[in-house]
């Protein structure tokens, strides 16, 4: 099965022309509060513990089955404390080859892989539809996507990572299909060969970008804006799901595109959960100002460390803005205050998620008009879904915020 985009936009950064694959060692990891939406956290960790990749270091008070574990081993250095008693973030100073084993049930069952998953705090990787949130283990979806498709500018190719780590890839597509009592989709760019376990519906896709976002694939494959819900899990974290089956022990390692106009050499990096930006690309930048991004140039978000689910780093030029004083500081304060109106044009329809009118959608969710976003589609969205047209126009992530709010309020009245 083979399903062509309409629409979309072309990277204008250009493909990244990654080469052979390296391994980069850093000194320290980051475990962000904002990876988890909504999190209550209890720490089970103080600074200056010692801990094995594994080890519990955060749950949700209110959700048990939110457990954030390290991700490698080594030694608590700081913990940064955010508001309302959150965590803002968690370092680890990496060090040590100590891992905690999980035992795998036997034979494999729902029951089994859910408890196996929240106790080695893979479950967080997945997320719903509608809503994004992470799911409750109580629940059952209508179908689950595994996405192994990336069509975001500089997005390294999925199958190339997959291919040396094809038995976990497997291993965990193949346990997958324990959540959902209808079908788990596998969706993977035309033309990619990947494993496919039996029993799992491979669906490739093709077009430009937003052809690889799972927003995509759930509207064309099961829609969820008149009821229902379906999972979606990425694809390094099916491999994560499969290491952890087959060794008993959590996958230590993520692989990383590390690419933009501001690097000469595109890399493609092995590194650790959580690494810090700053030691990825230290010795690899120029002389000129450059932002760092986890995630792509369109989503991603400015930070020193590797966000989880993130999959690339982004190194932008920067151009720093003239320093703006007194009236004129003012002037331009008072003139950027609110949302301001949207001026139709060709590219909003080009960039929006298939099936979404663009322009009378980004009006309903800039006003709030909450019934009238339900309708034109909010439900099948997340904000990275609307990510390319806050680019496009400018607004960066101003209609991810404008979204979150909508669904928020959808979520409040059911």
């Amino acid at each position: 099965m083979t399903i062509r985009i309409s629409g979309g936009l072309t990277p204008w950064f250009g493909p990244a022309a990654y080469g052979q694959q390296t391994r980069i060692a850093v000194s320290s990891c980051g475990m962000l509060g904002a990876d988890v939406p909504r999190l209550r956290p209890a720490l089970h960790v103080t600074e200056g513990s010692s801990v094995a990749a594994g080890d519990l270091l955060i749950t949700d008070r209110k959700r048990p089955e939110i457990r954030i574990v390290a991700p490698v081993g080594g030694v608590v250095s700081d913990i940064v404390r955010g508001a309302r008693r959150g965590v803002d973030r968690l370092i680890l100073a990496t060090g040590g080859d100590a891992e905690r084993r999980f035992a795998s049930p036997d034979p494999l069952d729902r029951p089994g892989l859910v408890a196996l998953m929240i106790e080695a705090g893979i479950w967080p990787c997945l997320r719903t539809r509608p809503f994004e949130a992470v799911p409750r283990p109580d629940q059952n979806p209508d179908a689950l996507f595994i996405t192994a498709i990336d069509t975001r500018p500089l997005a390294p190719d999925p199958a190339a990572i997959i291919a040396p780590r094809a038995e976990w890839f497997d291993r965990g597509a193949s346990a997958l299909q324990h959540l959902s009592a209808g079908r788990t989709y596998l969706c993977h760019a035309a033309g990619a060969s990947l494993p496919t376990p039996e029993g799992v519906t491979a669906a490739a896709f093709s077009g430009a970008h937003p052809a690889g976002l799972v927003g995509t694939h759930i509207h064309r494959l099961h829609p969820v804006g008149a009821g229902g819900q379906v999972w979606h899990i990425g694809y390094q974290d099916v491999i994560a799901l499969g290491h952890l089956l087959a060794k008993g022990t959590i996958w230590t390692r993520r692989i990383v595109g590390v690419a933009g106009d501001g690097i000469d050499q595109p890399m493609l990096v092995e590194t650790v959960p959580g690494a810090d930006l700053h030691e990825l690309t230290r010795g690899r930048l120029p002389a000129t100002p450059v932002r760092l991004m986890s995630g792509s140039p369109i989503d991603g978000r400015i930070g020193r460390h590797l966000a989880r689910g993130d999959v690339q780093v982004s190194v932008l030029r920067h151009a720093p803005a003239p320093e703006r004083r007194g009236l004129a500081t003012r002037a331009a304060d008072w003139l950027m205050r609110g949302n301001g109106a949207i001026v139709p044009h060709a590219l909003h329809e080009r960039a929006a998620p298939p099936g979404v009118l663009a322009v009378p959608f980004l009006r309903a969710i800039s006003v709030g008009d909450v019934e009238t976003a339900r309708r034109l589609g909010a439900l099948e969205l997340a904000e990275h879904d609307l990510a390319l047209l806050g680019h496009v126009d400018g607004r960066g992530g101003e209609y991810g915020r404008m979204l979150r709010q909508v669904l928020d309020q959808l979520e409040a009245e059911r």
